[in-house]
């Protein structure tokens, strides 16, 4: 057998093969698509009763009728803010004061749980007696892998945070001293100093604040409460913001509210105040003089630059937006603090603009 003879013989067969056996036999796969119906009807006993094939719906009539769909609402909150007590707050030069109107025994007990929250899990306290709590040292900038590494090789470590609180009763309030220092692997305690010294300190600070004047405020606790409408005129939320109660809502009403408090409206902007007069904010864009210490506490100007940024600009030369909210205790004022990350935090600038509201 040649060569071509055996390629074609190879050929054939493996046409044959891949075809089946359709070549030779009848392929009978479809036939069910000609095939006649076959019907039969189903005979009944004499005297049975009627089949019929219908859909049955149990308890068909207790079903409500169709109605027309509507637009879908998102559900609001109904507690956005919720009230606080009157708690008293005096910056002195090494410390923050908070005049709390409660006995030492649950000005504590509401320290040592603010504390426990803020750690987590494992012990809080480091040392406690009948009048004073020494928190244990918090770092609130862990370190990454790299950064853990490079200070085991230097010898250089974060600084991590230790609070000591003070109590002392007088009457029916407690006046609840706190302080801070840091403390370094390796190297001499600082002295103590007053929160506002230190960003991180500051916060917790403000939110103890915020902590105190909920936590002893009853119809916080009770959900059957929450619609009772406090005097004091701060109210705080869950993230530790705070929220102002009008008692007139209106347009007018919030000119005059915010008049008290030193704060101005910003014209030619929709729902935006300003701790400042208007012509007194700060803004991208502004020319600003760049200077430079001189090493004897004065700075000496070099030339005019445009500001790129607000990273350097204290919280009240900014422009807030806000809102007004509302639930069943009232109308409140919003004030959108979340586009402050330097040099403050937003928990510390939404206590300074409550803090306005209470000193006018």
């Amino acid at each position: 057998m040649n060569k071509f003879t055996l390629q074609l013989v190879s050929v054939g067969s493996l046409a044959v093969l891949l075809s089946g056996c359709s070549l030779f036999f009848t392929d009978h796969s479809d036939d069910y698509q000609d095939v006649a119906k076959t019907h039969s009807s189903l005979e009944s006993p004499e005297g049975s009763t009627p089949s019929k094939d219908a859909l049955v719906i149990p308890n068909e009539d207790a079903i409500a009728d169709l109605v027309p769909a509507k637009p879908f609402v998102t559900p609001r909150a109904p507690f956005i803010f919720h009230p606080m007590v009157a708690v008293g707050v005096v910056e002195k030069e090494d410390a923050i004061e908070f005049s709390v109107p409660t006995n030492k025994d649950q000005a504590k007990r509401v320290v040592t749980d603010f504390l426990t929250a803020l750690y987590g899990e494992g012990k809080s306290i480091a040392s406690q007696t009948d009048d004073q709590i020494t928190s244990i040292a918090f770092d609130f900038h862990p370190q990454g892998w790299w950064a853990s590494l490079y200070s085991k090789i230097t010898r250089l470590y974060p600084a991590k945070t230790v609070f000591a609180f003070s109590f002392t009763e007088s009457e029916d309030k407690t006046l609840v001293r706190i302080q801070f220092r840091d403390e370094v692997q390796d190297a001499e305690v600082g002295p103590w100093m007053t929160p506002v010294e230190n960003s991180d300190a500051h916060t917790i600070a403000v939110r103890l604040w915020g902590t105190f004047g909920r936590q002893l405020n009853q119809s916080s606790a009770y959900l059957s409460n929450q619609n009772d409408a406090s005097s004091y005129p701060i109210w705080v939320d869950h993230h530790g913001l705070y929220g102002i109660r009008l008692n007139d809502a209106s347009q007018s009403g919030l000119e005059t509210t915010l008049n008290a408090a030193g704060i101005y409206l910003v014209p030619g902007a929709d729902n935006v105040l300003a701790p400042v007069s208007p012509e007194k904010i700060a803004r991208v864009g502004d020319v600003i003089d760049f200077s430079i210490p001189t090493g004897s506490g004065e700075t000496q100007k070099l030339f005019n630059v445009r500001r790129r940024n607000l990273d350097d600009v204290s919280w009240d030369l900014r422009e807030y937006s806000y809102k007004i909210t509302e639930q069943k205790a009232g109308k409140f004022l919003m004030i959108d603090v979340s586009s402050v990350e330097q040099p403050e935090d937003p928990e510390v600038v939404s206590f300074h603009f409550a803090q306005r509201f209470l000193s006018n």
